[in-house]
């Protein structure tokens, strides 16, 4: 692969960053707290902690072989007939959840925002959009999580600090509980929301430095990670744990309860659910991208153009599947046991292969 290295480390994280940060802010903290009560800050941190452990594993691999992607390597690896069937599922997993996520998105929307708008205008429209982005190359899809990364990290953060002033530190004692099954099954969902981070395996053979992709990714997993675990202090801070649990969207909540001198910024809902269909955009179009890259590379397109003008409709269709929120929410859950289970499976078992080869000559560090 001779194509120019223009992606510099600071623009990865701007993609890794604007991709993990999404659809699941609104819910988070009702989740966290569901899982762990007043520790609930701790187990997002430990979602963050494992997050970026399975991150390391794939992309300090993806290293090794800096002008390639994983998709390349991986059939030197371990041939290409099973490196076909994994890279299958990767793209499956992404066109799912996709559609998942889009469908979370409509559920939002059409409750918060678009009252009388049906459900299936808005989920089209933000796949019509996602699809238009996705025909661009990886350079310019860089472009477009760079120009956004500010503006979504900038006003989340201004909001949550408006609201830390709300706060009761009683809310938030004990700070630390006994990690039981359910604290370790909450630091599993959070997990959920940083493996779109996956996304830099198509990066890194863009990259100016590519031995920098470890390095993107922990300052975008952490500053994103910052940014969920400070949404759950101020969730949990303003409202307690127990009435944090019967919120449907507690950083909404949150948002609306926030306010800055007398009448100057009040209601800051309003600013923050636009940032939010933002962050929301920047994700679904990350997947998008992905499953249609892969869906042409497994087809071997010229480009991807003809691959996301044909996942519009399956992506649709998948997203009107679930027939209430609670059914997309457990769809999700199962898809992002599925998702961890592969990326850690994966990253494993290509780690194994290579270092036996290693071992024996056979590839080249």
């Amino acid at each position: 692969m001779n194509k120019p290295r223009q992606i510099t480390t600071l623009r990865a994280v701007a993609v890794i960053s604007s991709t993990i940060i999404g659809v699941g802010i609104l819910s988070f903290p009702r989740y966290m707290t569901e899982a762990g009560n007043t520790s609930a800050p701790f187990v997002a941190l430990s979602g963050v902690l494992i997050s970026f452990i399975i991150y390391w594993l794939l992309v300090s691999l993806c290293q090794r072989f800096p002008q390639e992607t994983l998709f390349v390597f991986s059939r030197r690896l371990i041939g290409r007939p099973l490196a076909a069937v994994f890279t299958l599922a990767i793209m499956l997993l992404f066109i799912v959840l996709t559609g998942l996520t889009v469908r979370q998105f409509g559920d939002v929307a059409t409750t918060v925002l678009y009252k009388k708008t049906p459900i299936e205008a808005t989920i089209f429209l933000m796949l019509l959009i996602s699809l238009l982005s996705s025909r661009r190359n990886v350079l310019k899809f860089s472009y477009i999580h760079s120009f956004y990364l500010p503006l979504i990290v900038g006003s989340i953060l201004v909001t949550i600090l408006i609201s830390l002033k709300n706060v009761d530190m009683l809310n938030l004692q004990p700070v630390l509980m006994a990690p039981g099954v359910k604290f370790w099954n909450g630091a599993r969902q959070a997990t959920y929301l940083f493996q779109s981070s996956f996304v830099v395996v198509l990066l890194i053979p863009l990259m100016e430095k590519p031995n920098h992709a470890v390095r993107a990714g922990a300052w975008a997993i952490f500053m994103s990670g910052a940014v969920y675990v400070l949404i759950v202090i101020a969730s949990v801070g303003m409202f307690g744990a127990e009435e944090t649990k019967l919120l449907i969207y507690p950083t909404l909540e949150m948002a609306r309860s926030a306010a800055f001198g007398e009448g100057f910024l009040e209601r800051l809902d309003a600013i923050f659910i636009i940032i939010w269909v933002i962050s929301v955009f920047t994700t679904i179009y990350t997947t998008y991208y992905i499953s249609a890259y892969l869906l042409h590379k497994l087809l071997r397109l010229r480009d991807q153009r003809m691959a996301s003008s044909v996942l519009l409709p399956v992506m649709f269709i998948l997203a009107m599947l679930p027939s209430n929120v609670f059914e997309t929410y457990r769809w999700s859950l199962h898809l992002g046991n599925a998702g961890m289970i592969m990326m850690l499976g994966y990253s494993l078992l290509l780690w194994t292969v290579y270092l036996i080869r290693r071992h024996g000559k056979k590839v080249p560090s």
